[in-house]
């Protein structure tokens, strides 16, 4: 029951940092001249992806390499079977064309990398720099295409919405922030680790099931939301976004930090990883809309992996 109660406490820090590291450190972002646009698609993203790197950098500095990685494996993998068929199920899912031919293939070819990368069973520093190099590489190219879209008025204008916090405010909203990040991880983990002993799995298990979906409930919470209000390509948005950057900036920032041993996490769980992409970017060229069906054949092929794995 304790455990429980860790892995929900952590949960609800994860969350709630994240939240708070995401208005402080925007806000001072822009009283120091930095552009909105840029802010939104570098800190903020940063930001809100930091449940998965903290948790991600906390286990590798433990020894969980296994949970490090499998954190990643299975965020991407519950981005998709999880989140973005709940989404389909309240809404049909529409993807436009232009993220048809360029945000999707760019996702799968993300999830592609940990193939080559675990090939020897091992990430190195290298390796994770390269990852970040990828990384300045994929947020400077979407700068260049939100400047000619529309969508960086949209982002600016999300932005623009912490410009009334004041520097002190800001400053203690990241300490605060990071602080609640800090921990909430070790609670997680803790929580995560406990349960997954009593049940008797790996902790590749643990990272692939339990760590994975309880870092991607922000960004379920945050799909359901953009669901209900219609926002379609928000959703598709965030889930591609998300997916890349637990690729280039998880594993890049933890690997850089320590190197990565595979820690149990096979050739099957990559498999599943990019067949998920795979059958999404294929879907989506099928047709652009996807509603309920495909909603139902995403989370049911879902619960089966989880099955097969906690079997």
């Amino acid at each position: 029951m304790l455990a429980v109660l860790m892995l929900l406490l952590g949960v609800a820090l994860l969350t709630y940092g994240a939240d708070r590291l995401v208005a402080g450190s925007s806000a001072i972002a822009l009283r120091t001249g930095i552009s909105p646009l840029l802010i939104g698609l570098t800190v903020v993203a940063f930001a809100t992806s930091s449940p998965e790197l903290v948790v991600s950098v906390m286990a590798a500095l433990q020894g969980q390499s296994g949970i490090a990685v499998g954190n990643v494996v299975g965020s991407n993998i519950a981005n998709l079977g999880l989140v973005l068929a709940a989404a389909a199920l309240l809404y049909p899912v529409r993807c436009e064309q232009e993220t048809f031919k360029r945000e999707l293939p760019l996702m799968v070819g993300a999830v592609a990398l940990p193939f080559l990368l675990l090939y020897n069973g091992m990430i190195s520093r290298i390796e994770g720099m390269v990852l970040l190099l990828l990384l300045v590489g994929f947020v400077a190219w979407q700068v260049h295409l939100a400047r000619r879209q529309m969508a960086g008025h949209q982002v600016a204008e999300e932005v623009g919405a912490y410009a009334g916090i004041d520097m002190g405010r800001a400053a203690l909203f990241v300490v605060f922030g990071t602080g609640c990040l800090y921990v909430g991880s070790e609670a997680f983990l803790s929580g995560a680790i406990t349960i997954g002993r009593a049940l008797g799995v790996s902790e590749a298990v643990i990272g692939l099931t339990l760590v994975s979906v309880g870092t991607s409930l922000p960004e379920l919470a945050t799909t359901v939301a953009a669901a209900f209000k219609r926002e379609t390509g928000m959703v598709l948005g965030n889930i591609i976004g998300s997916n890349v950057f637990n690729v280039l900036a998880v594993l890049g920032i933890t690997a850089t930090i320590i190197p990565l041993g595979a820690g149990g996490i096979t050739y099957v769980d990559l498999s599943v990883m990019l067949l998920f992409s795979l059958v999404v970017w294929m879907a989506f060229a099928w047709r652009r809309d996807l509603g309920r069906v495909f909603g139902v054949l995403l989370l049911g092929a879902y619960l089966a992996y989880l099955a097969w794995l906690l079997v």
